[in-house]
């Protein structure tokens, strides 16, 4: 009866220290688990440093190349009042956030609104020699309105004496939305793409942290397919300076 007794007592206090060890280990493996977590959240936020906010100003040069091969609509353009193979002068304007991931990787985004007048290159023209001058049958904007982003990475460059004066390559994709009004024309042949994509290469100098001078060269499409495809090339030339700095 004694040894009846005694296990009874020893199976139903053994499942009890078992049940304890159990929800023991798993408190301990959900603690694990929560800290873990906490400690891989904090450790991407410390992953993102130094992070500096800019205003900047820029004068922006721009030109069009336009391939209006596919335009089948019946309206004619002289050539040479249309076509002007040069850069045009434009501005741009936003702020920017310079910081460094990981201890050793430079990054830079911007947000910008940019008024831009551009020279336009026609691709094709047409001619009906000898009853007409040279033409062509689309005309593009070429003054507009566009809010961009861009991210760029950014390279030190081992020059000079970088605890004074830091110097980096720099590149990276960036993108323009038209919010400006865009033509009939460009509507009736379908040609009113709002969305330019672009790849971006340049150099900045950063001069101490007091301000950067940047050069950036942008080259744009259309983000989606158009009748009248547009090559946008950009000459970006401006300054930046903290926030913290102006105000």
């Amino acid at each position: 009866m004694i040894s009846i007794m005694f296990n009874k007592y020893f199976i139903k206090y053994t499942l009890v220290l078992i049940a304890i060890c159990f929800n023991v280990n798993v408190f301990a493996q959900s603690a694990i688990q929560i800290q873990n977590s906490k400690l891989k959240k904090d450790r991407s936020i410390v992953d993102f440093i130094n992070n500096n906010v800019s205003l900047f100003g820029a004068l922006d040069l721009s030109k069009q190349s336009i391939n209006d091969n596919g335009i089948t609509v019946p309206i004619n353009y002289l050539y040479n009042s249309v076509n002007n193979n040069v850069f045009k002068p434009g501005y741009s304007g936003g702020f920017r956030i310079d910081g460094i991931c990981k201890n050793e990787h430079h990054y830079m985004l911007s947000f910008a609104i940019n008024r831009l007048a551009t020279g336009s290159y026609y691709e094709h023209k047409y001619s009906l020699s000898p009853y007409t001058d040279d033409f062509t049958h689309f005309k593009a904007d070429n003054v507009f309105t566009t809010l961009s982003i861009a991210a760029h990475y950014k390279l030190l460059l081992p020059i000079n004496e970088m605890k004074k004066y830091k110097f980096y390559a720099v590149a990276g994709p960036s993108v323009d939305y038209k919010i400006s009004n865009i033509s009939n024309e460009n509507l009736l042949n379908g040609a009113g793409n709002r969305t330019i994509i672009n790849g971006d290469l340049g150099a900045e100098f950063d001069n101490k942290g007091y301000y950067v001078l940047f050069a950036h060269y942008k080259i744009g499409t259309n983000l989606n397919q158009s009748s009248v495809p547009v090559q946008l090339n950009r000459i970006e030339i401006g300054m930046s300076i903290k926030a913290k700095d102006l105000f």
